[in-house]
């Protein structure tokens, strides 16, 4: 009898030790969880993916065709870069409903702090504008956790000027691996001025290519953003990644480096061309570089600004047939000279455009499929041109496009 009290006094005790430690062992990790949550400076971890998205935050993909698609629905960005690093949340506003009210739908801008930024997206949903976000000292998921459910955000973007020397393939990667973790319903973008932008083709949703060619309107400038676009577009196509357009609305003198002396700004005639070369190389969003940084101001140049925000009906207009229309190149057999169609059912829109400084030049461009008359699609641009034999034939002005609903 005496043996079994042992034991089980022997227990009791054990039993106590247990629970005591245990009790010991909570409260000590309940002090040192809230001594993590007021004292830790370090950013915040990978977050897990969403479970459950939030009743007002958008769903953004893209297709296997590079498409962008918002909740289902295809969807063609059009805007412009708004640098904001020195600019007060209030011009930043600004800026941003002086670009809903011309039209357009995207804005690329720059994330100063936390504490203003939530407000600017609720503007930007108010006018329809998506958003694309740039930061620096913010930190990258900081900046994704503190906003990912806004109904405004169209994605995060995680690099600029990618291809200047400074980033790996491996550290760009890891940054979309981290973005994409922490906010799988939005788009990674990544931008770039080079060629050497294909070897980060798989390293982000968005591939933009940066094609600012006006410089002293040399016979090769214009020409290149066509090939510009088109290398930026094939490399990303090859992981069915998608490709945007950085299209040029500034002087490069306006920058301080000597090699830019006595540059030029581009004409909106200029623009216009390399919009159209843009996507007939395969873009699937435009952002014209830019509305504002530190140098340059676009509305300070009214001529530029009004003939850009000219462009918004057109585009508007072909819209769904570059979202969901079958393309088709024709082959110019012509220096300079680039054209395709677009065909959705019974609607097709051919586009033919002349880079060339100088003389008028005489095409016959074979259609690849059957047209029985071309009509010109807006007033007050160039046209002209017929369809005689199968062939869409006339003359085309230097720097001239033409746009061209064919009657099938």
């Amino acid at each position: 009898m005496n043996d079994r009290n042992q034991k089980n006094n022997n227990k009791l005790r054990k039993l106590t030790l247990f629970a005591s430690l245990l009790i010991s062992g909570i409260i000590l990790a309940l002090a040192y969880s809230q001594i993590l949550k007021v004292g830790s400076s370090c950013p915040a971890a990978v977050a897990a993916p969403i479970t459950q998205t939030p009743k007002n935050q958008r769903i953004v993909e893209t297709r296997v065709d590079g498409t962008t698609v918002i909740d289902n629905k295809p969807f063609f960005p059009l805007g412009f870069y708004h640098v904001s690093w020195e600019s007060t949340a209030q011009e930043r506003k600004s800026a941003l409903r002086d670009i809903a009210a011309a039209g357009f739908n995207t804005i690329h801008a720059s994330a100063t702090n936390l504490d203003d930024y939530g407000e600017f997206l609720d503007e930007a949903e108010r006018l329809g504008v998506y958003v694309l976000t740039e930061q620096s000292s913010i930190g990258l998921l900081n900046l994704i956790n503190a906003f990912k459910q806004k109904a405004a955000v169209l994605g995060w973007s995680i690099a600029d000027d990618v291809d200047n020397g400074k980033w790996s393939v491996d550290n760009l990667l890891k940054s979309h691996q981290q973005a994409k973790t922490a906010d799988p319903n939005h788009i990674t973008y990544v931008s770039g001025n080079s060629n050497k932008l294909k070897q980060f083709a798989n390293c982000s949703d968005v591939i933009a290519r940066q094609s600012y060619p006006i410089k002293l309107r040399k016979p090769e400038e214009l020409p290149a953003t066509y090939s510009d676009i088109s290398n930026a577009r094939e490399a990303a196509a090859s992981f069915k990644r998608s490709t945007y357009a950085n299209l040029q609305t500034y002087n490069w003198e306006s920058h301080p480096s000597k090699k830019y002396e006595g540059s030029q700004s581009p004409t909106f005639q200029e623009v216009r061309n390399m919009t159209y070369q843009a996507l007939l190389a395969g873009t699937k969003g435009i952002l014209f570089y830019t509305y504002h940084d530190e140098v340059w101001h676009l509305p300070d140049h009214p001529d530029l600004w009004d003939g850009v925000k000219s462009l918004v009906p057109e585009l508007k207009s072909i819209s769904p047939l570059l979202l969901d229309g079958e393309f088709q190149k024709i082959d110019t057999k012509m220096s300079n000279i680039v054209a395709g169609i677009w065909r959705r059912e019974n609607q097709a829109v051919a586009v033919v455009v002349n880079s060339n400084y100088g003389k008028p030049r005489e095409v016959a461009l074979e259609l690849p499929i059957a047209v029985r008359k071309a009509r010109s699609m807006f007033q007050n641009r160039p046209a002209g041109m017929e369809v005689k034999e199968g062939k869409l034939s006339g003359s085309i002005d230097p720097l001239d496009v033409h746009v061209y609903r064919l009657v099938l």
